[in-house]
């Protein structure tokens, strides 16, 4: 089973994702980055295929990070639908995306505490709208957890108990 981790920035992504792979001993790695996508098409979305061949792991940013943020920085690599479709079917039966999201001003407040090269919080709403958007599109089972009310340690102990509970079936 994967495991892929998504969502705005400052949503505890990396935190959880780290959490979760210390205590199920489950390697992780970034499956987009803003650095990926400086790449062209054919090798984001070779990169994204490779994904759907691994087992046992947690990706942290997905084909729905792609979709949000290049949508939004027209200069990035960003997957065609049909291309995007292929690697939704490749996962449909091997992966839960779990999706972490909170307002926009919770996330604003904590991009402004944390600094950020990348997101500049007037793009917040845009941002928040779009992901929200492309992740109730996916076919996929997604579980939500709005990290305003839900703190990491919480999220990654509920991870790790849908992936025991769904390693066992």
């Amino acid at each position: 089973m994967l495991i892929l981790i998504d969502g705005v920035d400052c949503t505890y992504k990396s935190t959880v994702t780290q959490k979760v792979s210390e205590k199920l001993n489950i390697p992780w790695i970034k499956g987009s980055s803003f650095q990926l996508s400086n790449c062209s098409n054919e090798e984001l979305f070779s990169h994204f295929k490779e994904q759907t061949e691994l087992d046992n792991m947690i990706i942290e940013r997905t084909i729905y990070s792609n979709q949000t943020y290049a949508t939004i920085y027209e200069d990035y690599a960003i997957l065609t639908d049909e291309q995007r479709h292929y690697i939704e079917d490749k996962l449909k039966n091997k992966a839960i995306v779990y999706y972490l999201f909170a307002n926009d001003e919770v996330i604003k407040d904590r991009i402004r505490k944390r600094g950020d090269d990348y997101v500049d919080v007037t793009m917040v709403g845009r941002i928040n709208k779009l992901f929200a958007k492309n992740i109730a599109k996916s076919p996929l089972k997604v579980i939500y957890y709005d990290t305003a009310e839900w703190t990491s340690s919480q999220i990654a102990e509920d991870i790790i108990n849908e992936y025991t509970h769904q390693q066992v079936k």
